[in-house]
C-alpha cells in the first residue's frame, strides 16, 4: 500500500503507477508488527526547539501540521490571523524567517484548517473549511510566485465544509473529503481534476460512515482508503475503503471500547496495514491508536489513560515501525497542554515530550520529520497572545531510512496534509 506525497519528476519517470509514494520509499517497515503497548514508559531526554511563535497579524492558531521543501523551508496554514483575520499560508524559513505567502479573505476562501501538499512543480494546494462563493468551503493553489486560484467553492450538494487536506495523482488531479453536504448531507469524497472539473465519488450516507473529517490516502491501484468521524455499524465511525471503479466497503466499524470517533487519518505500511487514532473511546475514553491488518484483523495498540496524553492527533512512521504522533490535551490540570509520544515496533509506549504552555499548547496537527531525524510540528496555542508556534524536536529515536533521496532534506511524511484535520476535536481541546 503506498501512501500519496510530493511527487517528483524523476519518480514520475520511473513508474506507470498512478499514485506514487515517498513513504514506500521512505518508510519501509520490514518484519516489525506492532503489538499491544506495554505500561508508559520514561524517555531519553529530548531536545526542544521552540522556532518561531505567532503574533495575530502574522497568522493565528495553526490546526495542521506542516510540509517542508527540498531547502528544508517549512509551509502550512493557520486557521486564523492574518490582515483579514481568516486565516494564512505561511513560510518559514531554516533562517527562522516567517513570510505570510497569503491571507484569506472570505470571498477566497476562510479558516484553512487543514495542511498542504506540493505538486511536482512546486505549487501548493490546500483546502479551507468555510468561504468562497457560497460560503460552504473552497480548494485552493498557491503558485511558486504565491499567486493564489479559488479551483472550486462548494455549494453543498458536491459537498460542504472540507475539513481534511488533499492527495495529488501524478497527472495532477486532487481527491479529497468534505464533512457534510452531497445526496445525503453526511458528507463525500470527490476529485477535483486539471481542469477544474469537481467529480462526487461518493456520498456517505451514516450506515457506511459520516462526516469524514480526515483524508485519504491511496495504493498504486488508485485504491482510496479513509476514516469517518461518525456512523457505521455502531454509530461510532469507521473505516473504509473506495475501489477505483466506485466500489466501496467498511473495513471496520468502531464500538467504542476499540475507540471512538477517528476523525484522523490513516498511514500503512509496506505490507499494506493500515493505522491511525481515535479522539476517545478505548479502556479509558480518552483515545487509542489501532492497527488495521491488511488481513482485516483490528488491533488496539494503545488506549491512553490522561496521564500519557488524551485525544490523539495523527500518526508518522519511522524506517523501523515505530509510530509518532502527538496528544490534543496532556497530562492533567498542571500540565494538560498536550503531548509527543512514541509507540516502538515492539508495542511499547514512551513519553517524549509534555508541553507546559510557555512552549505551547494542544499540538493537534501531525508531525513530519527531516532527513536528521528531527520531528517539526505545531502548537494551536501558547506562548505570547496564545496564538501558537511551530516546533522542533531532536533526540527522538526517529529512524530515518538508509535510502538516497533526491534532496538533502526531504518531506519525510506520513500522512502529510493529507492525514486529515480533526476540527471537532481540536475546537474542543483548544478551548480546554
Amino acid at each position: 500500500m503506498r501512501l500519496p506525497a510530493y511527487i517528483h519528476r524523476d519518480e514520475q519517470r520511473e513508474t506507470g503507477h498512478m499514485f506514487i509514494s515517498k513513504f514506500t520509499h521512505s518508510f519501509v517497515v520490514a518484519a516489525a508488527l506492532l503489538a499491544g503497548t506495554t505500561l508508559a514508559t520514561p524517555a531519553a531526554a529530548v531536545t526542544f526547539t521552540n522556532l518561531f511563535h505567532f503574533s495575530g497579524s502574522d497568522g493565528a492558531n495553526p490546526y495542521a501540521g506542516l510540509v517542508a521543501d527540498a531547502a528544508g523551508n517549512l509551509y502550512g496554514t493557520t486557521s486564523g490571523g492574518g490582515a483579514n483575520g481568516l486565516g494564512t499560508v505561511f513560510k518559514l524559513g531554516p533562517d527562522g524567517s516567517h513570510s505570510v505567502l497569503h491571507s484569506f479573505s472570505w470571498s477566497n476562501g476562510s479558516s484553512p484548517d487543514a495542511g498542504l501538499i506540493f505538486d511536482a512543480a512546486g505549487n501548493l494546494y490546500g483546502t479551507t473549511r468555510a468561504g468562497g462563493a457560497n460560503g460552504l468551503g473552497t480548494v485552493f493553489k498557491l503558485g511558486t510566485g504565491s499567486s493564489h486560484s479559488l479551483l472550486h467553492s462548494f455549494d453543498g450538494t458536491n459537498g460542504s465544509a472540507p475539513y481534511a487536506g488533499l492527495i495529488v495523482d501524478v497527472i495532477g488531479n486532487l481527491y479529497g473529503t468534505t464533512v457534510m453536504g452531497g445526496a445525503n448531507g453526511y458528507g463525500t469524497v470527490f476529485k477535483l481534476g486539471t481542469g477544474g472539473s469537481h467529480s462526487l465519488l461518493h456520498s456517505f450516507d451514516r450506515t457506511n460512515g459520516g462526516n469524514p473529517t480526515a483524508g485519504l490516502i491511496a495504493d498504486a491501484s488508485g485504491t482510496f482508503y479513509g476514516t469517518t468521524g461518525y456512523g457505521g455499524a455502531n454509530g461510532y465511525g469507521a473505516v473504509f475503503k473506495l475501489g477505483a471503479d466506485g466500489s466501496y466497503s467498511l473495513l471496520h466499524s468502531f464500538n467504542g471500547s476499540d475507540g471512538n470517533n477517528p476523525d484522523t487519518g490513516l498511514i500503512a505500511d509496506a505490507a499494506g496495514n493500515l493505522y491511525g487514532t481515535t479522539r476517545s473511546g478505548g479502556a479509558n475514553g480518552l483515545g487509542t491508536v489501532f492497527k488495521l491488518g491488511a488481513d482485516g484483523i483490528y488491533n488496539l495498540l494503545h488506549s491512553f489513560d490522561g496521564s500519557d496524553g488524551r485525544y490523539p492527533t495523527g500518526l508518522i512512521l519511522d524506517a523501523v515501525g515505530n509510530l509518532y504522533g502527538t496528544t490534543g490535551t496532556g497530562r492533567g490540570a498542571e500540565t494538560d497542554h498536550g503531548t509527543v509520544f512514541k509507540i516502538d515496533n515492539d508495542g511499547v509506549y514512551s513519553l517524549l515530550y509534555s508541553f507546559n504552555g510557555s512552549d505551547g499548547r494542544n499540538p493537534i496537527g501531525n508531525l513530519i520529520a527531516d532527513a536528521s531525524g528531527n520531528l517539526y510540528g505545531t502548537t494551536y496555542g501558547g506562548v505570547i497572545g496564545n496564538y501558537g508556534t511551530i516546533f522542533k524536536l531532536s533526540d527522538t529515536g526517529f529512524v530515518v531510512p538508509d535510502i538516497p533521496e533526491p534532496a538533502t532534506w526531504t518531506m519525510l511524511i506520513a500522512g502529510f496534509g493529507l492525514v486529515g484535520v480533526a476540527i471537532r476535536r481540536r475546537r474542543e481541546q483548544a478551548a480546554a
